[in-house]
């Protein structure tokens, strides 16, 4: 059963056209566009995680390299890394040999999102149990998550062209952070991940505004 109302997903449709009939932009408004995007992608999923830094004073950490006085170090660094990831995910994209969605990708996507700031478990699966503040979910067990994100990989290849891209996107986003397959970083992995299937389709960088917190 579908999750996209028709109006829904009409309007999406119609706005894929459109941009693909402007397609190919000016290589200057591209770049322009893909540095405004990465700056707000890394403020609103940092900032989604509690993140303390501005949308301004990301784009001074990132593209100046200061240092925010009274903001911590910590911030600054995940900023960074998740700038880092972002990098990778677009070199990714234009590379048309490159394979599927994998567990392999996932964890190379995790290890760049918290390189610096926990290095100890990037890219690692998590080996004991976690619980998340204010939600009623508990995620599996941590023996569990291999074989569950192996389950992961096979609904995705099952699915790939039985749902919607934007429905199986979504989808894969929910049910990778459910698993919440790493100590921490599952968020901010999970957001990247979804991008992956929707820009190689045409899509734009997906962004969740800070502000829709609630409602994501």
């Amino acid at each position: 059963m579908p999750y996209l109302s028709l109006t829904i997903s009409s309007r999406i449709e119609e706005k894929l056209k459109k941009l693909e009939s402007l397609r190919p932009l000016p290589s200057a408004a591209v770049q322009k566009l893909k540095e405004q995007f990465e700056i707000e992608m890394t403020y609103n999923s940092n900032a989604i995680e509690g993140n303390s830094l501005t949308l301004k004073e990301t784009y001074l950490v990132i593209h100046e390299g200061l240092a925010i006085n009274g903001k911590p170090l910590k911030d600054h660094l995940e900023a960074k890394d998740h700038h880092d990831a972002l990098t990778f995910l677009y070199d990714l994209i234009g590379n048309q040999t490159q394979s599927t969605i994998s567990e392999h990708l996932i964890r190379e996507i995790h290890s760049l999102v918290v390189k610096k700031t926990e290095e100890e478990f990037a890219g690692k699966y998590r080996t004991s149990n976690v619980f998340i503040g204010g939600d009623g979910h508990t995620p599996p067990d941590a023996s569990l998550v291999p074989g569950e994100m192996k389950n992961l990989m096979t609904w995705f290849t099952n699915s790939k062209k039985k749902i919607n891209l934007i429905e199986l996107s979504a989808l894969l986003h929910h049910k990778l952070v459910y698993i919440h397959p790493f100590f921490d970083g599952n968020g901010r992995t999970a957001r990247l991940v979804m991008n992956i299937t929707l820009m190689r389709a045409g899509y734009p960088l997906v962004v969740i505004l800070k502000n829709d917190r609630k409602k994501y």
